[in-house]
């Protein structure tokens, strides 16, 4: 297998997506980690493509170039899973020459090895906001509780200009975190982009070239000494909250607030900052107190350990790098973690551990799309849509980081109540080049798979044929589940007598909104208290990705939530399916709608 062309390959192969309900298409499988399962195999395959180059088993230019990338990476890889706990144990870990013969820091990685985990904090931030803030807090302006945007509002009164101010009364927590707040990327001293900044960095460490000059670019030259330019503050790298709320509160937005997302930085700074005037707590308390010790994430901390502690942790860069602390950027990204404790979190989110279900439920929504179809932006979501070969979506909610010498991936995957991470170092600048390609080999071969297997666990759980008791009605329903990489996802009808009635008949099932290709899906995930499960119809239809043509006329053709619960009979849909489950297999299932309850007989 080449890991490289693996990817390559798939890239020009948009398939046709499928337009219908935006719903898991099977349970969650509960098999990840077992020998016959397909995810494990399927992991199997992608540890043993990740053998091949890092022993150099692969000789195509190709290869050839995914394999230096990631010899000279640092990286743990790690599955999770709410219903298969032992997905926990499929990980796989390389540790570079770098990090294998550096002076400081572990020299072999494991689960517990603990990695700077960047821009992925901004997910911690997030949820110990919503762990720790009403509802309504969140909806609050900027100017509600960070008082230097508050003064900068009140002096600029009539004459604030949209186009060179920001308008941090507009600017909402939510916003922040949903990358909707249009507020400045970086500011002095968080500004790492910052021509001056890389140039006054060069200058103190003696590694100038002529295209790190501000003159190479034609700009003007600037005295870091002048505090109109560079903060007083700054230059100690000691900004409090305060201080850094004033030096960002005169720069231009880049969009007004909620009109487009714009990655920053700076907004998780200030939310950070918000979060904690809100609620009174440091942030580094509400990390702590509401995330890492109930979830047991003894291996994630706010700021880099003593060096004492030192031999757990993954050091790249020299030691005075690596103990630098976060101070107001931790928010933004400055936690550090483990894969271990990644899959404790992951679990969690997607359990509903900490959050009750219905708030976790509205956080893993998109808030924004971007200008690409495959692309949306939550809070603070990086959410790719997949498409399956058989055009079936799948939604990964992700969050990305990447800073300094360390690059980070936390992937949910909703829809089968499993995700994975990645945790990567390396001084070297093909390091996010590395963890990337690694997510997009995972992905590619973790995605089919759990879809192969859902559809076997409920082909052997819920379809067959159920059967009223009594001999005297004449009622049966036989489910089944002809799943293919190419075909519609679902349960099938396969027959279906009510009262002697052959249901199945075209104008029959016409009547019911349905049709022979409809398929049932799981719309209520089962309830563990009531052993209950809920399923609905939905008709499987095709878009091809990008087709702009016909939209108002193929409104009803491809949105099924639309029509979705419209046919019932005294109020109860015919086409509503109950499944009884025990041991995780369904031993009956009620139809409200005929209300009657069949057995399953096989």
């Amino acid at each position: 297998m080449h890991l490289l062309r693996q990817v390559v390959a798939l890239l020009p192969c948009l398939a046709a997506v499928q337009a219908d309900l935006l719903t898991p298409y099977y349970p969650a499988p509960s098999d990840l980690s077992g020998k016959g399962s397909l995810v494990a195999s399927s992991w199997d395959k992608v540890t043993k493509s990740l053998d091949a180059y890092l022993s150099g088993k692969t000789n195509t230019s190709s290869s050839a170039a995914a394999a230096g990338l990631l010899k000279n990476t640092t990286f743990s890889l790690g599955l999770f899973s709410v219903n298969d706990p032992d997905a926990a144990d499929l990980q796989y870990h390389y540790t570079a020459p770098e990090i294998a013969k550096g002076p400081n820091g572990v020299k072999k990685v494991d689960g517990d090895s603990i990695y700077h985990v960047a821009s992925v904090s901004k997910l911690f931030t997030v949820l110990a906001g919503l762990l720790n803030m009403k509802d309504e807090d969140w909806d609050r302006p900027l100017t509600d509780v960070l008082g230097p945007l508050s003064d900068f509002i009140k002096q600029k009164g009539d004459d604030l200009n949209p186009v060179t101010d920001t308008q941090w009364d507009k600017v909402t927590l939510s916003a922040l975190a949903a990358q909707m707040g249009g507020v400045p990327r970086g500011t002095f001293p968080y500004s790492p982009g910052d021509i001056l900044v890389q140039y006054e960095v060069a200058k103190a460490t003696n590694s100038v070239t002529p295209d790190v000059e501000p003159k190479f670019y034609g700009l003007p030259p600037m005295d870091i000494n002048d505090p109109g330019v560079f903060p007083e503050c700054a230059m100690d790298m000691n900004c409090n909250g305060d201080d850094f709320t004033e030096i960002v509160s005169d720069k231009a937005s880049v969009f007004l607030p909620w009109a487009s997302p714009g990655y920053a930085n700076n907004g998780f700074m200030l939310l950070g900052l918000a979060i904690e005037n809100v609620t009174g707590k440091s942030i580094h308390d509400l990390y702590k107190d509401s995330i890492f010790t109930p979830l047991d994430m003894s291996h994630s901390l706010t700021d880099s350990p003593p060096k004492s502690d030192w031999d757990r942790c993954v050091i790249a860069g020299t030691a005075d790098e690596y103990a630098t602390p976060g101070n107001l950027t931790v928010p933004s990204g400055g936690i550090l973690s483990s894969t271990n404790d990644y899959a404790k979190l992951g679990v969690g989110i997607l359990n509903s551990t900490l959050l009750p279900a219905d708030k976790t439920r509205k956080w893993m929504k998109p808030v924004s799309h971007t200008s690409d179809l495959h692309y949306s932006v939550g809070k603070p979501w990086e959410i790719y849509r997949y498409t399956h070969s058989s055009g079936v979506i799948s939604d990964i909610y992700t969050k990305f980081g990447d800073s300094g010498y360390y690059t980070s991936y936390m992937v949910l995957l909703p829809d089968f109540n499993a995700g994975f991470s990645i945790l990567a170092a390396s001084v070297q600048s093909g390091r996010s080049s590395a963890a990337s390609l690694i997510a997009d080999v995972i992905t590619e071969s973790f995605l089919p798979a759990l879809m192969e297997q859902s559809a076997l666990e409920a082909q052997r759980n819920f379809a067959g044929t159920y059967v009223f008791t009594d001999e005297n009605l004449d009622s049966k329903l036989t489910l089944d589940i002809k799943h293919s990489p190419n075909q519609p996802a679902g349960l099938g009808l396969k027959e279906w007598i009510s009262n002697g009635t052959n249901v199945l008949r075209p104008q029959v099932l016409a009547g019911l909104g349905i049709n022979n290709r409809s398929k049932f899906v799981p719309t209520v995930p089962l309830n563990e208290k009531t052993g209950q499960i809920a399923f609905r119809p939905y008709t499987p239809t095709v878009a091809k990705p990008g087709k702009t043509q016909g939209l108002f006329s193929n409104f009803y053709d491809i949105s099924d939530w639309v029509v979705v619960d419209s046919s019932t009979y005294a109020d109860f849909s015919p086409v509503y399916l109950v499944f009884d489950v025990e041991d995780g297999k369904a031993k009956s299932v009620s139809l409200p709608g005929y209300r009657v309850t069949l057995e399953r007989k096989d």
